[in-house]
């Protein structure tokens, strides 16, 4: 992945709009995206949600924001139905333009009993097209929950990226490697020469201080463990606790974006 020198860098080039906007938000259904063929392999975007930034905000940013999920994995992770649309919705009254994609892997036929894992790739390929579909002028800042965090990840090695925000973010490796999964888990190599953020609670934050590469390099436990900042250090890596995924966590999402001057 190259070095982002600045959040600016990598003007994405637009294709095609695939719609206009409609008043403050439109949705599109996106299942006929995927390759037609059906089986295990035909990814697909299934959702598209853009909110444009409300007229009423104090200032409008020109950095969007991407709230991804990655449905159909059948790995470790917390994914809700629905689990952005609040989030989405108040950073567009915040002046962001506030995007909900999800990219699926189908089930695959009852009759297919092949166990081969499917590599991260064409999940990648799909989320790239998305977002180019967009015709954005800079590359956006992504959020990512649980295991939907392996696809943000995967993504930024080879694509521009202005920020980066995990939540509940998982291990370097599968921590269940012998049981069945659609998922080949994906291994990272980039540098964070971006903002990226990092939340959990405060267990979760300690075991990842093992397994986690952005947590056991950048992160720093206070001696008195308390609640609040788990710590930071390194290059652009920010690590916070948080107590669930509310309107809490995301004021801090929030003020995370302000000291980075999105």
């Amino acid at each position: 992945m190259p070095l982002l020198t600045s959040r600016a860098r990598h003007i994405l080039q637009p294709l095609r709009p695939l719609t206009l906007s409609v008043g403050f938000s439109f949705i599109v259904p996106l299942r006929f995206f995927g390759n037609s063929t059906p089986g295990k392999n035909n990814i697909q975007c299934t959702r598209r949600l853009v909110r444009q930034p409300s007229p009423a905000a104090s200032r409008e940013s020109p950095y969007p924001v991407v709230f991804l999920r990655m449905r159909g994995a059948e790995v470790q992770g917390v994914e809700e139905e629905g689990e952005w649309i609040e989030w989405s919705s108040m950073f567009s009254e915040k002046g962001y333009t506030s995007i909900e994609i999800d990219i699926t892997i189908p089930p695959s036929p009852s009759s297919e009993l092949d166990t081969e894992e499917i590599s991260i790739s064409p999940l990648i390929s799909s989320l790239s097209t998305e977002i180019r579909l967009l015709a954005i002028p800079f590359p956006p800042i992504l959020v990512a929950r649980g295991v939907s965090t392996l696809l943000a990840q995967a993504y930024i090695e080879d694509h521009p990226s202005s920020g980066l925000v995990l939540i509940d973010p998982m291990p370097d490796e599968d921590p269940q490697p012998r049981q069945n999964s659609k998922l080949k888990w994906p291994v990272f190599k980039y540098e964070p020469h971006f903002p990226i953020l990092v939340m959990s609670d405060q267990a979760p934050l300690r075991e990842l201080s093992v397994s986690n590469r952005l947590v056991r390099e950048h992160g720093v436990l206070p001696k008195d463990e308390k609640i609040g900042w788990f710590g930071r250090s390194g290059k652009g890596v920010e690590i916070e606790v948080m107590d669930q995924v509310d309107e809490s966590s995301r004021i801090q999402v929030e003020r995370w974006m302000d000291r980075q001057g999105y």
